[in-house]
């Protein structure tokens, strides 16, 4: 055999074991994990994770009830009026009814008066709150009552309708 022969038989070789090599295997798809996707789709849950659904959709409720609620004064009062004490009754059984959870009561007042009285009768308006919640049976650890006097207005205007407004507490739900 001659050299030249060699090397094209060698090169022959060689490239009938890259192509061997080279086949490309079809990949049988792992079908236990879709298995495991399926039965826990097909699986009902259990009664632990049904209360816990249930608890956490009742919570969720309890905390929608707590936004967005204030409650307003007259003039120069931090005494409430049948309609806050109504709003408040409602936030009590909410409170009374889920323990773990706590609300800010924030006293607000209009602009006029100085800027010492009205943080005192925004602090006044928000005990006021604070200790009728706790009547109805409210925790005093679930309640804070702050005071930011005129410093978060409701309303920007300079007039009766504005004051109103501003003149209330607002509730706001916490962890």
């Amino acid at each position: 055999m001659k050299l030249s022969d060699i090397t094209a038989y060698a090169l022959t070789l060689g490239l009938v074991g890259l192509a061997a090599c080279n086949k490309t295997t079809e990949a049988v798809p792992d079908q236990s994990a879709s298995k495991q996707v399926q039965n826990k789709e097909d699986a009902k849950p259990t009664p632990a994770d049904q209360y816990h659904a249930q608890g956490q959709a009742d919570l969720d409720k309890a905390l929608e009830q707590l936004r967005n609620v204030s409650v307003f004064f007259e003039f120069d009062s931090a005494i409430l009026t049948k309609d806050a004490q109504e709003k408040l009754t409602n936030v009590a059984n909410v409170l009374t009814a889920h323990p773990e959870l706590k609300v800010r009561i924030e006293g607000n007042c209009d602009e006029r008066g100085s800027g010492q009285y009205n943080l005192a009768l925004g602090q006044r308006r928000a005990d006021s709150a604070k200790k009728y919640l706790a009547g109805l049976g409210v925790q005093s650890p679930q309640i804070t009552a702050i005071s930011f006097g005129a410093e978060k207005p409701k309303a920007t205007g300079h007039d009766e309708e504005a004051w109103k407004q501003n003149r209330r507490d607002d509730v706001s739900a916490q962890r």
